[in-house]
Order: C-alpha cells, then sequence, then structure tokens
C-alpha cells in the first residue's frame, strides 16, 4: 500500500477544507455504508459480493425453464441458455465469478482513466447492481457474459486513449465487441459504431485496419464453424444483422414494472447530471479523461437511438448502456450533497430488490 500504483487504485476518497463533502453526516457509520462514492475498498468489496450472490442465486441456480428470450435468437446466446438450464449450479458459479470480476476491473479502469478528478469505487457497486435489476431472469448468464464484453471493451479502449503502444488494446477490444452480437442480436449495432471507434481514437491506417480485423473476426469465425458443419457461410455471415432487424420478442408489460422504471429512471438522471457535471467542470479533468468522456457520451447517443429506431431491442441492450453509465454515472454521486446521493442510492437498490421479488 505504499506503492504510488496501489495507493492511486486502492486509497479512499478524502475530503479537504473547503469541499462540499464535509458534512457531519459523513462522519455517522451508517450514512458512511451508504455512501457509495466515498466507499472504502472493503465496504464496496462486500457490496458486490451481496449483490452478485443475491443476483444469481435468485435467477440461475433453481430455473424451472428459460423462457425464449432475444438473447436465444443469437448463436452463442442459444447455446449459453441451454447451458445455463442443464447446469444451473455451475451456471450459479460462473455467473457470481464473473459478476465480481467484471466490477472489479470496470472499477480498476474508471481509477487508472480519473474519470471523476478524485478516485471512487463507486462503480464496483453499481454496475451489479444494473444487471441486479436490468437483466431479464430467462438469460442471466448470456447477458451476464454481454456485460463482461462491454467491460472488457470499454477498458481496453479506456487504455488506448492514454497510451502509444495501444494496437494489442485495439484489436482486444474490437474482439469484444465483434462477439457481442453472438450473444445478444440487438449488439449487432456495436459493430456499426466503428467509425466511432475509429474517429475517436484518431486511428492511423494500421490502427484502422487492426480495428476492422478485430471488430470482424468473430463473425467470420462464426461463419467457418458453420461452414464446417454443412451451413451456409453467407447466410452465417448475415445472420447477426438479420436477427438485429428481427421484430423484438421482449414483452413490454413484462420487462417495464415499476421498481425497474424507477432503478432505469434513476440511473438516467444520474448520468444526465454526470454529464452536466462533466461539462462544467471538464478542465479539471486530464486530456485523455476527457477524451474517454467524449466517447462515452457519443456511444451513449448512438445507443440510444438504436433503441428507438431498430425493432429489436432486447433486454440486455438495456442492460449495456446502463453497464456504460455506472462507470460514468460516479461523476454525479461525487460531487452532489451526501444525504442526497444516499437517498438516490438507497431508491436503487430498493428497486432493484423489488424487481428481483417480482421476479
Amino acid at each position: 500500500m505504499d506503492s504510488a500504483p496501489l495507493k492511486t487504485l486502492f486509497n479512499p476518497l478524502s475530503a479537504g477544507k473547503g469541499s462540499p463533502f464535509t458534512s457531519p453526516l459523513i462522519h455517522l457509520p451508517s450514512i458512511m455504508i451508504l455512501d457509495i462514492a466515498r466507499h472504502k475498498l472493503y465496504e464496496a468489496f462486500l457490496t458486490l459480493v451481496i449483490i452478485a450472490l443475491a443476483t444469481v442465486v435468485g435467477t440461475i441456480s433453481t430455473p424451472d425453464t428459460v423462457a425464449m428470450t432475444d438473447a436465444m435468437s443469437a448463436p452463442m446466446g442459444r447455446f449459453i441458455g441451454e447451458f445455463e438450464v442443464a447446469h444451473p449450479i455451475l451456471s450459479t458459479i460462473l455467473g457470481f465469478l464473473f459478476i465480481v470480476y467484471l466490477s472489479f476491473i470496470a472499477t480498476r479502469s474508471t481509477v487508472r482513466s480519473h474519470l471523476y478528478g478524485v478516485n471512487s469505487f463507486a462503480a464496483m457497486t453499481l454496475t451489479p447492481l444494473m444487471i441486479m435489476g436490468l437483466a431479464p431472469q430467462g438469460a442471466m448468464l448470456s447477458t451476464i457474459l454481454l456485460s463482461w464484453l462491454v467491460v472488457e471493451a470499454l477498458r481496453r479502449l479506456f487504455f488506448a486513449f492514454g497510451s502509444e503502444e495501444r494496437q494489442h488494446a485495439i484489436f482486444s477490444a474490437m474482439l469484444a465487441v465483434g462477439a457481442m452480437p453472438l450473444l445478444d442480436s440487438f449488439m449487432f449495432v456495436a459493430l456499426l459504431a466503428t467509425p466511432l471507434i475509429l474517429v475517436s481514437l484518431r486511428c492511423g491506417l494500421r490502427e484502422m485496419v487492426i480495428c476492422i480485423v478485430g471488430a470482424l473476426l468473430p463473425i467470420f469465425t462464426y461463419a467457418y464453424v458453420t461452414w464446417c458443419g454443412g451451413g451456409g457461410f453467407a447466410l452465417a455471415l448475415a445472420e447477426p444483422y438479420h436477427n438485429m432487424m428481427a421484430p423484438s420478442m421482449l414483452s413490454v408489460e413484462e420487462y417495464f414494472v415499476l421498481p425497474r422504471m424507477v432503478l432505469m429512471g434513476t440511473m438516467l438522471l444520474a448520468m444526465l447530471l454526470s454529464m452536466v457535471m462533466y461539462f462544467r467542470n471538464r478542465l479539471a479533468l486530464t486530456l485523455v479523461a476527457r477524451h474517454i468522456w467524449g466517447f462515452a457520451i457519443s456511444t451513449l447517443i448512438i445507443l440510444a437511438v438504436a433503441l428507438v429506431v431498430l425493432p429489436s431491442p432486447s433486454a440486455a441492450s438495456f442492460v449495456c448502456p446502463a453497464i456504460l453509465m455506472s462507470m460514468f454515472a460516479p461523476m454525479f454521486f461525487l460531487r452532489m450533497n451526501t444525504l442526497i446521493a444516499v437517498a438516490l442510492y438507497i431508491l436503487m437498490i430498493s428497486s432493484a430488490v423489488a424487481v428481483m421479488g417480482i421476479s
């Protein structure tokens, strides 16, 4: 804990003189435990473990059946859904480990990129909470794996923004992006956002080739395996696009229950206010952090337009932007009055628990 990297990664936020966080309320243990913006590492980790266990035990461990969902229309989505039914205990363990891992790397990437100007472990508790409240019960494991791909792609792209030796990071990030449509049909839209990545990273010719090859490789691999099994190569290549344009099987009445809408609305409000706070104080952040914020805002706009325009929004298509927002919304919780931030966090937890109860 004496080395500089460890201090950067693990030291909790400390408020100085004149800070808006020096209210006496934050010295109460009960408030500190619920104040996610200033969690210590063990508090954030304990919260993460509780949320992850509640999520997988309540949805994966004892499934009766896995209903047909949009995720199961994707090649890997079908396979993972069948695996979840056949091996519920193993799926529960894998789901728990992936939630913990993706939450850790999401938090680590935000701290290393200095997205808030100060250190915070808030993403470690917000990210699993979004999976808990927004992921569909019938395709929980595939949604967790898709969330892992989203976080992997983001953290590698974050690294690429601040590194000169970034070819490997770009290639591996685009591999994750290219694999997303194989887990959920709607996420083919992530491939369509490749030009945004090229422009945001200011890629040269070599990096452009690396980016495009990495994005297309998973789908070409799937097409090749399908062709080896006797299927059509061209049909397999076009399958993710056709699945994205197919009508959605998402049940609006069953999915958009009141607690889930409250959770979505609270996260969206926190993200919008974080964006306002970012634009007001962006010069206090590093140049790399400002580039990452610009990329994230552009990505959220593309996903929002796709949700409105495309006919195939799935439950996972709401989880993925929520994961992205959970990595940037801590800006709001850091700068907001402690009591208000705690109240909103309690509201989000209550909404996620209520969704689990309804499901």
